[in-house]
């Protein structure tokens, strides 16, 4: 009776909905605690004052000034007058998901953009203007009632618009990937508090740089992004072995017109470990009028409980690999598309599907999960597979997910992660928050970076500050280009974040 209890509330345990903020008292690598900033009492309210921030992460608690929440445009500009004044530093934040920094600076003052969430639909009803601080799945509600959609977004929808857009992110959208070309007008602030509106022909240098700029060339206000048609999808899934994947991209996927969403993960089963790959694949079948409303997901305790229980070891991941395989199919059907269930072609709205809030990824649990992407040529995707086992199987990482998203080549951000087409791989890693357990990611993260490097890929910059200044230049060989032109725009040196005062 004892075990069954025992047992009974460790499941309860990997299933509950966190009951409070994640304390994020362990800090890696370790930092003082700093000298108090020597800044007057600013001019504006701020809805904290001192204390210390964190990312997701829960590893950069850092200490600052304050975060300022303006609602409008002149409070913005009013808070970096001050700085200016002051010599205070600045970063723009949403949700604060990049995990190396990205969002704040050390005794620095942090604009929380989320109050300037305003959007509105153009005349041709393809464009809609949208202000920096929204949630991507507010965007879908507003768009979803008009049954219109994106043609790309982040692959999470919880995130924020402007930070996005600063780190160009991609999604399940293979084509184009990222969203730099969907986006057709920013307005920008500058460090001096002019407002400055940019586009691929209006002030290009500016768009081109704000777009993957972690925020350091300007405040993003607001965007311009094009808009298109809600679909019905039917989704499916395909297994084949991950060195087959290239070639199935390319022959089933990639030209095919009306396949419009796809990803593939790797297997973390024990048995068939970085090798089965399920591609899910969304072929359109409906328009609009046929797509039911946005729905939440009803089965997020479930599925949380499952992913929980593939942090314990082998047999966890073992279990849900194989759940997923059974019972995701189900799963989907119903709670994506509860009001066409019935239907045996269980189909699938596009919004529904690029709503993706992933609430089962909150938790309980004293741990941290740590995402890192790399950006591979497609011809070399298999030989980093093949990097990867090995490297996660020697410093016996604890990964739960491999996710492979289609990315096309990008001319048009001045620090491109895609400069050719790729396969983003997405890895979600599991750790304990102690100092062993990072020193573990750390190695990780490097030799997988040199792996990336080594094939003629990338790495994804919104995640741990645990590269060199030598690995970064040597992945991006435009990044001293990049710093400068930041000085430029910025010579104050007014906007700035952890990642630019480490590498800039």
């Amino acid at each position: 009776m004892a075990a069954s209890g025992l047992v009974a509330r460790r499941v309860y345990e990997l299933g509950a909905p966190p009951d409070q903020p994640k304390p994020c008292a362990f800090t890696y690598p370790a930092a003082g605690a700093g000298a108090p900033s020597a800044a007057a009492s600013p001019p504006f309210a701020l809805g904290q004052s001192g204390g210390t921030i964190n990312d997701a992460s829960c590893l950069n608690r850092t200490p600052i000034l304050g975060i300022a929440t303006p609602q409008s445009i002149d409070e913005i500009r009013t808070v970096l007058l001050f700085a200016r004044s002051h010599g205070v530093k600045v970063t723009a934040a949403g949700t604060r998901h990049s995990m190396g920094g990205q969002a704040f600076s050390r005794d620095g003052l942090v604009v929380d953009m989320r109050g300037l969430d305003g959007m509105s639909l153009g005349p041709t009803r393809r464009v809609i203007t949208v202000g920096a601080g929204a949630t991507w799945n507010s965007v879908l509600l507003y768009l979803d009632a008009r049954g219109l959609s994106l043609n790309a977004m982040q692959s999470i929808s919880v995130f924020t618009v402007g930070g996005s857009l600063s780190v160009n992110a991609h999604g399940v959208a293979h084509s184009p990937g990222c969203l730099a070309p969907t986006v057709r007008s920013l307005r920008i602030m500058l460090s001096d508090g002019t407002v400055v509106a940019a586009s691929p022909t209006d002030n290009r240098d500016l768009f081109r740089h704000a777009l993957g700029g972690y925020g350091l060339f300007g405040i993003i206000l607001e965007a311009d992004i094009e808009v298109t048609d809600n679909e019905l999808y039917r989704p499916s899934v395909e297994y084949v072995d991950y060195r087959s994947f290239a070639e199935h991209f390319a022959s089933r996927v990639q030209d095919d017109p009306e396949i419009r969403l796809m990803y593939a993960r790797l297997s973390v089963s024990p048995s068939s470990w970085l090798r089965e790959t399920a591609v899910h694949t969304y072929r359109r079948v409906g328009d609009a009028a046929h797509c039911p409303p946005l729905r939440p997901d009803p089965f997020t305790r479930l599925e949380r409980t499952i992913f929980n229980l593939s942090k314990t070891g082998s047999l966890g991941r073992w279990v849900r690999w194989n759940a997923e395989q059974r019972f995701d199919p189900l799963v989907q059907c119903h709670s994506r598309n509860a009001a066409i269930a019935r239907d045996p072609a269980c189909a699938v709205s596009r919004n529904q599907e690029l709503d993706d809030q992933m609430g089962y990824l909150k938790n309980r649990l004293d741990d941290t999960d740590i995402l890192q992407e790399y950006f591979i040529p497609r011809s070399r995707f298999a030989d980093f597979v093949d990097g990867l086992r090995a490297i996660v199987g020697r410093e016996r990482a604890n990964l739960l997910n491999a996710t492979i998203r289609g990315v096309e080549g990008d001319t048009i951000t001045a620090l491109p992660y895609a400069p050719q087409d790729v396969f983003a791989v997405v890895l979600y890693f599991n750790q304990a928050l102690n100092v062993a357990a990072s020193r573990t990611l750390e190695r990780t993260t490097t030799a997988l970076i040199d792996l990336a490097v080594r094939l003629g890929g990338r790495f994804y910059l919104p995640y741990q500050l645990y590269y060199s200044a030598a690995q970064l230049r040597s992945a991006y060989p435009e990044a001293a280009a990049f710093f400068a032109a930041k000085r430029r725009y910025d010579a104050a040196g007014i906007l700035s974040n952890t990642f630019y005062e480490k590498y800039g």
